[in-house]
């Protein structure tokens, strides 16, 4: 059978063996986690099929420890099952500041263009900045932006810029805007998550199906394919 893929989520996903999920991990969460780095055990996280991301988070990000906890994170980005970087970015709202955010973020851009992993981007109201970063660094791997919700404007550039776009709980309670923009996301460019909302993937799956017309089968065999295909 194939699976349902979430590839952000704050929650470890025990009792669902159809759900293939990226679990995410914040400084505040794998810096102190019960694990040492020369360990290197491949399923840290449970078994086959979860999966997780390591990164630096804008709102944890300290000047005082972020080139130690980005030490740490290149270590961690070597173990086998942790399939992404991030989630990581800018945010202008809350956190360290912006000069701050933009170093730490390059870094996690070149560290993954080091290790062939995708980036899982947090980004409010930087997209210009994230535009700018992408064009100057020219990374090769995939960037991808979690739990879009943002307007037709942005998404367009978003796409011709070619990030990938992840689609979380906005899908169930968006305007009809929001879900009529969501149609013009390539779907070698669309991935869905449930990030930090007590929601079953599956109902994100099922609302973009319905609003695709496309059967929920086909849907699950298109992402599947392609988060083989990035991740």
């Amino acid at each position: 059978m194939i699976p349902f893929v979430d590839i952000h989520t704050h929650f470890t996903k025990t009792d669902d063996e159809h759900v293939v999920f990226i679990k995410n991990f914040t400084q505040n969460e794998w810096i102190n986690a019960a694990y040492t780095v020369a360990e290197r055990n491949p399923n840290f996280i449970g078994r086959k099929g979860h999966f997780a991301s390591v990164g630096l988070h804008p709102w944890f990000l300290t000047k005082e420890n972020a080139e130690s906890d980005f030490e740490k994170l290149s270590e961690w980005v070597k173990i086998p099952s942790v399939i992404a970087i991030g989630e990581c970015g800018l945010d202008k709202l809350k956190g360290v500041d912006l000069a701050t955010q933009t170093v730490y973020f390059t870094k996690q851009i070149q560290l993954a263009e080091t290790v062939g992993k995708p980036v899982v981007i947090h980004c409010v109201r930087a997209y210009n900045e994230v535009f700018v970063l992408k064009k100057t660094l020219k990374p090769t791997v995939p960037l991808i932006i979690h739990g879009f919700n943002k307007n037709q404007k942005v998404l367009d550039e978003l796409l011709k810029n070619g990030f990938f776009i992840s689609i979380g709980a906005a899908i169930l309670r968006g305007g009809d805007d929001f879900k009529n923009s969501v149609l013009t996301i390539p779907l070698d460019k669309l991935f869905f998550e449930t990030d930090d909302k007590d929601i079953a993937i599956e109902s994100v799956y099922k609302a973009y199906s319905e609003l695709a017309k496309m059967s929920l089968s086909d849907l699950k065999s298109v992402i599947y394919q392609s988060f083989k295909k990035t991740f």
